[in-house]
């Protein structure tokens, strides 16, 4: 535990082993591992679009086609309300360190650089 409480996250360079075998992870919840992967969802989803529209004129989602297309690209329902929360904006507060509402109109933008991506440890340390 004290090892935990000293610990500068976005140093470790191994989260599946932060201190003797013990993953960053090792006390994630239900709801931390939800988030995780919304997060990953959500990053993944404006990086495919961005790639599969190809066209510079639409880079990106617009908020209010966002429960259309994670529908399209994940085959389930974006549902704020599993989080307690009323609507997408909510939901991507919670998540701001990886993608937010840039914009007028308001489009989904990623919050990381190409240099955050080398795995996708970041994730899990963003949600740690």
């Amino acid at each position: 535990l004290e090892v935990r409480s000293s610990l500068d996250i976005f140093s470790v360079e191994d989260v599946n082993d932060i201190h003797d075998g013990e993953p960053l992870y090792s006390h994630f919840e239900p709801a931390d591992w939800a988030l995780l992967q919304l997060r990953y969802e959500l990053y993944l989803l404006q990086d495919a679009f961005k790639k599969d529209v190809n066209d510079p004129d639409r880079s990106a989602i617009p908020e209010p086609h966002l429960a259309f297309y994670y529908q399209r690209y994940f085959k389930k329902q974006l549902s704020p309300g599993i989080f307690s929360l009323k609507n997408n904006t909510e939901l991507l507060q919670m998540i701001k360190d990886v993608v937010i509402l840039t914009g007028e109109p308001p489009v989904l933008t990623s919050q990381l650089g190409a240099e955050s991506l080398e795995s996708p440890d970041i994730f899990v340390k963003f949600t740690e």
